[in-house]
């Protein structure tokens, strides 16, 4: 995916000044504020809480659990947090509770929504969908006034803006539909208008405690009743544009619970259950405490917090924390399920309060990355489409460097928290690195940010290869390509012999070939060389022929598509763990009566996509401008196909079928064709194409997918057309790319 890149002409000539100095958060790091032991600590808690279930997988304080784990999981993916989500989620069937108007039974869809996007699995987001459309589109009518019958059809109770508000803005930026977000402004404001106290700059955990009073006489504040409200802001914040209109309301309200909340905190470190009166019990209370660490941490980070004023209450109440995990991963001081101050011990603890910490200590982990690495550049991308886009690669103009900023160059992605991989290419051929490339998934809208800088100190991401291609001489010419989740090949020149020394097969089209991910197979396949079967690693059982296959061009005269051949010329020109590029010649053929055609075709595949990008160039002599197109096959009898969903409009091709037969024991192959701008469709001898008018050397772009059911959460066809038509969205309207 190509980027748009609003690029300073300052930093492009003084490219390597990549590492000037930035501004510090002013603040000193204790011991305990260290990027690993951070990050050692969370893997602690974390295996701990995983190790010792507790409730129904879906039961709320499980949901936040899970947003402290997949916050957790997606900083530090080596650990233990996504794993854990994945395996609830496919045992739950991604389900949510039974109570569809209760905000506690939304909080699984944190989660499971950021799944979807994430794993590219719409069936994750299936059932909290259905929920919160009914719920938007059937609002409840009762009264805000706790116990009153119904009250909790809607958010009368201050916990509730943790649980359910930040779905219907994480949806919003999954599907793009703004009525999640408008729904959840309407809500969100009649609860803080009826339980926010402006006075005291506190929530009342519900209208019960209006005027009930603690021991010292003042009113009763709860502290994990406001933790919850401050924790659950990021949570919204980060999946809203930033000019959505009621976003300074959020913002404002974050300030002023943070203002209050730091007036609040004991000289322990910790908050006390009771806010204004913390004799009562004079006892730290770890799942509030970590909530209100997490919001004021996030603020820091986001800017809406004075790092000076700040960090000191934040290093306090960290420290405070630790101190309440025991040597096992066990976190204690954490009151039980409760609705205000209560008594409990050092050995209490509940699910969501490790949820709490996992949620503090990945902010906080950002905090002191930025802090130890203060030379950086930040480069800000937005997505501005209504679409959610997973696996998208940024591509950066970028300087020959030194080999030693080279091999210290990190990349870090913000919002995760973690150093992402890179990859530095040579793109224009000329033997200099002149492109950055790394890789991010996009909410509807919204806009990321990532640290570029040098670092001797923070681990490397990964460069293994992920991304691969080469010329396979051994087999008849093939030129292979795969990544981590799909894998194909087009023929060459030796397969046009006749046997016994090629196959006599005359055909452009790609072959797919399945396999379970994401470990490399294209030489293991050959080695072993049958192939046909599925060995532990997948299978070929696409059928191509003389057809187009998954995806291929052709040249169309009157109705009439002409293709070329097997490729003539090969070479791969990088592979690496963000993509792999190589590029393929064509013989001149005939395109009808006096007309010959040539192309050069670029082929590219980034990591963690299943569709392909081509860059055609056609040389055409002997006629005026014909109509260029990519085509796919759509033969029913070939591939099993059971259903095809042609949008020429759109520009995509989704196919659905069993190559294998109906029993479709080696699984379902998912295939697609998409051509931008596309002008027209074609259905002529199994083949669906879809072409465009273009000058001659004039690119055309297109893309071929494919994935495979046995190695995808994708499983139905709905599904597949849902992925193939987010991805023709996206291809249309590219990310903007900013660097300051």
């Amino acid at each position: 995916m190509q980027t748009y890149f609003l690029y300073n002409k300052v930093i492009a000539a003084h490219a390597l000044a990549l590492f000037a100095v930035g501004t510090g958060a002013g603040w000193a790091a204790s011991d305990q504020l260290n990027e690993q032991v951070i990050r050692d600590n969370m893997g602690k808690v974390a295996e701990w809480q995983v190790k010792h279930p507790k409730h129904s997988k879906t039961d709320w304080t499980n949901g936040a659990l899970y947003s402290g784990l997949l916050q957790y999981g997606l900083a530090v993916p080596e650990g233990i947090g996504l794993k854990a989500i994945r395996e609830v989620g496919e045992k739950t069937n991604w389900g949510v509770g039974k109570r569809h108007y209760h905000a506690d039974d939304h909080c699984v869809g944190h989660a499971w929504i950021e799944m979807a996007g994430r794993d590219g699995n719409p069936a994750a987001v299936k059932n909290i969908k259905e929920v919160l459309d009914k719920v938007k589109d059937n609002p409840a009518q009762a009264k805000l006034e706790f116990g009153t019958p119904k009250c909790q059809d809607r958010w009368c109770w201050s916990d509730a803006l943790f649980m359910s508000p930040p779905s219907y803005a994480k949806l919003a930026a999954y599907t793009g539909d703004e009525s999640y977000l408008k729904f959840m402004d309407k809500e969100y404001k009649a609860t803080y208008d009826y339980l926010f106290d402006k006075k005291a700059g506190l929530f009342s955990r519900d209208s019960r405690y209006f005027t009930q009073k603690a021991a010292n006489g003042k009113k009763m504040f709860w502290s994990r009743g406001n933790g919850w409200v401050i924790a659950g802001l990021p949570l919204i914040l980060r999946d809203m544009p930033q000019d959505w209109p009621t976003r300074p309301f959020y913002e404002n309200l974050l300030k002023t619970l943070a203002k209050s909340l730091k007036n609040c905190q004991t000289e322990d470190g910790s908050w006390h259950a009771s806010l204004l009166d913390p004799e009562d019990p004079p006892l730290k209370e770890m799942s509030g405490t970590l909530f209100i660490t997490y919001g004021l941490i996030w603020g820091v980070n986001n800017g809406l917090l004075d790092a000076k004023e700040y960090m000191p209450v934040i290093e306090k109440a960290w420290k405070a924390a630790n101190e309440c995990v025991e040597e096992d991963g066990l976190l204690g001081w954490v009151q039980p399920i409760a609705d205000k101050p209560g008594h409990y011990s050092a050995k209490s603890t509940e699910v969501y309060g490790p949820g709490a910490y996992l949620l503090a200590g990945t902010e906080l982990r950002k905090a002191v990355v930025a802090k130890e690495n203060p030379r950086r550049r930040t480069v800000t991308v937005t997505n501005p489409l209504p679409v959610y886009r997973s696996h998208e690669t940024i591509s950066i103009k970028w300087p020959d460097m030194p080999a030693a900023d080279a091999e210290n160059l990190r990349v870090f992605d913000v919002r995760d928290g973690r150093v992402i991989p890179h990859q530095l290419v040579d793109e224009n051929g000329d033997g200099k690195t002149d492109v950055l490339l790394f890789q991010g998934d996009f909410p509807a809208r919204v806009s990321r940010d990532y640290w570029v800088f040098s670092s001797k100190t923070l681990p490397a991401a990964s460069k293994d290869t992920v991304c691969y291609s080469r010329y396979v001489p051994e087999r008849m010419d093939d030129f292979a390509w795969e990544n981590d989740v799909t894998a194909h090949r087009i023929y060459g020149p030796k397969v046009s012999e006749p046997a016994p020394k090629g196959e006599g097969l005359f055909s452009n089209g790609s072959d797919i070939w399945c396999k379970y991910g994401p470990g490399l197979v294209i030489d293991e396949f050959y080695k072993k060389g049958n192939y046909h079967s599925d060995h532990g690693k997948g299978l070929d059982m696409y059928k191509v022929g003389p057809n187009r296959g998954c995806g291929a061009t052709a040249v169309v005269r009157d109705g009439t598509p002409f293709a070329s051949v097997n490729w003539a010329t090969g070479k791969n020109l990088y592979n690496g763990p963000i993509r792999t590029a190589f590029e393929v010649t064509y013989a001149p053929w005939k395109a009808g009566s006096g007309v010959t055609v040539q192309e050069k075709r670029v082929m590219t595949l980034d990591a963690g996509s299943p569709f392909t990008r081509a860059e055609s160039r056609f040389e055409v002599k002997g006629a005026p401008t014909p109509q260029f197109a990519a085509g796919i096959n759509t033969n029913p009898e070939l591939n099993g196909i059971e259903t095809t969903n042609v949008d020429p409009k759109a520009g995509y091709v989704a196919v659905w079928g069993t190559p294998s037969g109906k029993d479709g024991k080696d699984g379902i192959i998912g295939s697609a064709l998409i051509v931008p701008n596309a002008k027209g469709k074609l259905d002529k001898d199994g083949n669906t194409y879809l072409f465009r008018p273009l000058k001659s050397n004039e690119p055309l772009v297109w893309y071929m997918g494919a994935m495979w059911s046995k190695a995808s959460p994708v499983k139905s066809a709905e599904d597949w057309t849902e992925v193939v038509s987010r991805k023709a969205r996206a291809v249309q309207t590219p990310l903007v790319v900013q660097m300051k």
